[in-house]
């Protein structure tokens, strides 16, 4: 099988909205934040983590994306997609996507070396650039044979890996 992007038909709950649990992130105030704040990157993005769990099944994992800015043709922070004031009305909802488990080559969290990562994948994005964005390449091979639903944990972006790729995003 080989999977491009997810099932059109395919559903996730959106399950919260909230700030980075890293404490070394920046946190600043914004009007249409979570409680009135945002986090915000050192390149000074704004961003937040949005919380999607499988609706089939109440004790699935829930996995968190990171949620950031762009900057537009003139170098300003502007929220292309996934803008929290808007994001903020899907909370409790359905969405289009799914939660992608694949192999992945081998990397290390903490002492462990594991060799599989997790993540949300929504309508209309390719899963490969999801997967390089979370600073996983994938193999053609596992491209072709490995796309299933969630069953592994993985631990959320710092804010240095958010720095370090285009910023996945919501779709408008």
């Amino acid at each position: 099988m080989n999977r491009k992007t997810i099932n059109p038909e395919s559903k996730i709950k959106l399950t919260g909205m909230r700030l980075s649990g890293d404490e070394n992130t920046k946190v600043i105030d914004d009007l249409n934040g979570i409680n009135g704040k945002l986090n915000e990157t050192s390149d000074g993005r704004a961003f937040y983590m949005a919380d999607f769990q499988d609706p089939d099944n109440p004790f699935a994992s829930i996995r968190t994306r990171m949620v950031s800015q762009q900057f537009d043709s003139a170098d300003n922070p502007i929220w292309k997609a996934g803008n929290p004031a808007m994001i903020k009305k899907f909370v409790g909802k359905l969405i289009p996507g799914e939660i992608v488990t694949l192999d992945v080559p081998d990397f290390q969290i903490g002492e462990r070396v594991v060799n599989t990562a997790t993540c949300v994948v929504l309508k209309g994005e390719n899963i490969q650039t999801i997967f390089r964005q979370a600073g996983h390449d994938l193999d053609e091979e596992e491209q072709e044979d490995d796309a299933q639903l969630e069953t592994t944990v993985e631990s959320e972006p710092t804010a240095e890996q958010v720095e370090e790729t285009d910023d996945a995003q919501l779709p408008e």
